[in-house]
């Protein structure tokens, strides 16, 4: 019997940074789900191929419970037991909707990654991975990590993200949105690294304000307005730390972003990392972020179509 398995990407609309220290993100799963296959076959070993990020492999059974856990094939042991798996299975992972022309688009690709198989692998032994599993297989995978990505691709929707604890919640009516890319890939653990290297162990004023403007922004998602201008703070904020710690969050495509943005009387802000990867332009007026979209695009910037995701892991 085949299993299918999908987990949806995700974007980080407010705590990058600050979540590190304790504060709560929001995060919203984003509708560019990665899908696993699973296909039992009777000859043939472990046979994984990848489409997005692209892979062909064939490995023994031995060899996969031996893979480094960077890889798919490591990914299996760290979800199962050597003695429950088959001796021969073919696997298609499918990531390419977290792409767009061949650079990633930021969305968390790795985790919905990881939830996904592992959702895929807990069906076909009868074991439903755990969202705890499932943080422990990411930040082996990736080195480490806050984890709110795993947690926005297990759950879905809209979640408030503090210390590995999540709430499901809603987004304040009548809050329009709009996705830029800034055309190129980040990598997130650089950037972190910047973070970590200006931070030195202490708690710079700017870092403290973000704290502040994290908490306070996910403490007003009843009225659109209020949101808004919470959100706004919380991005003035994050620019100031960008400038101190020139840490690259603010990447050139953002910067042009942001300005528009502000002709238009809408919010805008890197998601996640920032540098490279994807944006989002937030306001209460439909019209005022169509008028941005139309401007972004005349500069060249790109407008991902994107909606937030209700599901998470789906499993059949």
């Amino acid at each position: 019997m085949n299993v299918h398995a999908s987990a949806p990407g995700k974007l980080v609309l407010c705590g990058e940074y600050a979540v590190l220290l304790g504060a709560p993100a929001l995060v919203a799963a984003v509708d560019r789900r990665v899908a696993c296959t699973l296909e039992p076959r009777r000859r043939g070993g472990w046979r994984f191929v990848g489409k997005g990020f692209e892979q062909d492999v064939t490995l023994g059974k031995a060899d996969v419970f031996q893979a480094p856990p960077s890889t798919t094939a490591g990914l299996v042991r760290l979800a199962i037991a050597e003695n429950l798996a088959p001796e021969h299975l073919h696997v298609q992972v499918d990531s390419s909707a977290c792409y767009l022309n061949g650079t990633k688009l930021g969305v968390g690709s790795s985790a919905a990654t990881v939830v996904a198989v592992a959702g895929a692998l807990g069906a076909l032994v009868g074991e439903s991975p755990s969202l705890r599993h499932l943080y422990d297989m990411h930040a082996r995978m990736q080195g480490g990590g806050s984890g709110l990505d795993v947690a926005a691709a297990f759950t879905g929707g809209v979640i408030r993200f503090r210390n590995r604890q999540v709430a499901r919640l809603r987004l304040p009516d009548g809050l329009g949105k709009a996705f830029v890319f800034a055309g190129g890939a980040s990598r997130t653990a650089d950037l972190v690294g910047r973070f970590q290297a200006w931070r030195a162990g202490r708690t710079p004023p700017a870092l403290e304000r973000l704290v502040a403007a994290a908490f306070e922004v996910a403490d007003c998602t009843v009225n659109a307005e209020t949101f808004v201008d919470a959100l706004s703070e919380y991005a003035d904020v994050l620019e100031h730390l960008d400038h101190s710690a020139r840490i690259g969050i603010f990447g050139p495509c953002h910067r042009v972003a942001r300005e528009l943005a502000r002709q238009h009387g809408v919010v805008y802000k890197p998601c996640g990392a920032g540098g490279g990867d994807t944006g989002v332009a937030i306001g209460s007026s439909e019209d005022a972020l169509a008028r941005f979209a139309q401007d972004a695009q005349c500069r060249g910037l790109t407008i991902v179509p994107m909606e937030i995701a209700a599901d998470g892991l789906a499993v059949r």
